[in-house]
C-alpha cells in the first residue's frame, strides 16, 4: 500500500510517518516529494517585550520642567543650616528660595547644596541654576561645583556680596533638577533621595 493510500487510514503518528518519508523511496516507486503532511502546531504569540524592532519602555524621564518645578521650600544662605528633602525615581525639578538673613556689616556670601543619593544599580545626577545677578528664575545655566563620594554627588553655589556688605538683598530661587544618568535603570522601587542645605 502506497503512504497516499495509506493517508486516508492514518492515524497522526502514521502520518508523520508518511512526511518523514516522503525524501525516499517506498516499495521500489519514487513517491512524490512535493506532497507532505504536517499535524497542525499550535501557535505561539510572542510576548511584547521579544517583538523585534519593539522601541524600549524608559520611565527614567518624566514631564516635569523647570518652569513648573515643584516648591520645596525655604532654607538660609547665610545662617543655620536649614534642610529640605525629596525622594523620586524619575527626573524632576525643585525650586527652593534661598534668603539672606545676616544683616552683619561683614558680608556672607549665600550658599546652597544639593545632594542626591542614587538607588543600587542606578545613577543620578543633580545640578543648580540661580541667577546672582538678578532675583528671577534660573532654568538654563548651571552653577556651583560637583563632588562625588560612591552614589552620593553634591552640588554646591555660592554668590553674592563678599567681605563687606553690599546693602543689597541677594536672596534667589534656586532651581534643582535632577537627571538620570546615561543608560540609568528607573523603576519605582529604585529611588533617589535629595537633600537640600542652606548655607552649607
Amino acid at each position: 500500500m502506497s503512504c497516499l493510500s495509506r493517508f486516508a487510514f492514518a492515524t497522526v503518528a502514521s502520518i508523520a510517518g508518511c512526511a518523514t518519508a516522503a525524501k525516499g523511496e517506498e516499495g521500489g516507486g519514487k513517491i512524490d516529494a512535493s506532497i507532505s503532511v504536517t499535524p497542525d502546531a499550535p501557535v505561539q504569540e510572542m510576548p511584547d517585550a521579544a517583538m523585534p524592532d519593539a522601541p524600549p519602555q524608559s520611565v527614567c524621564a518624566s514631564t516635569q520642567m523647570c518652569s513648573s518645578a515643584m516648591m520645596l521650600g525655604t532654607v538660609s544662605g547665610d545662617s543655620g543650616n536649614a534642610k529640605l528633602t525629596a525622594m523620586g525615581y524619575q527626573s524632576a525639578w525643585f525650586r527652593v528660595r534661598v534668603t539672606e538673613n545676616d544683616s552683619n556689616p561683614f558680608g556672607l556670601k549665600l550658599r546652597v547644596g544639593a545632594k542626591i543619593t542614587s538607588p543600587s544599580g542606578a545613577a543620578f545626577d543633580t545640578f543648580i541654576y540661580v541667577n546672582g545677578g538678578s532675583d528671577v528664575v534660573e532654568c538654563t545655566t548651571t552653577t556651583g561645583s560637583t563632588t562625588t563620594s560612591g552614589n552620593v554627588k553634591t552640588v554646591r553655589a555660592e554668590w553674592g556680596e563678599g567681605s563687606i556688605s553690599n546693602g543689597s538683598d541677594d536672596g534667589r530661587f534656586a532651581s534643582i533638577e535632577v537627571r538620570p544618568a546615561a543608560g540609568a535603570a528607573c523603576g519605582p522601587t529604585q529611588t533617589w533621595s535629595l537633600e537640600v542645605e542652606g548655607n552649607w
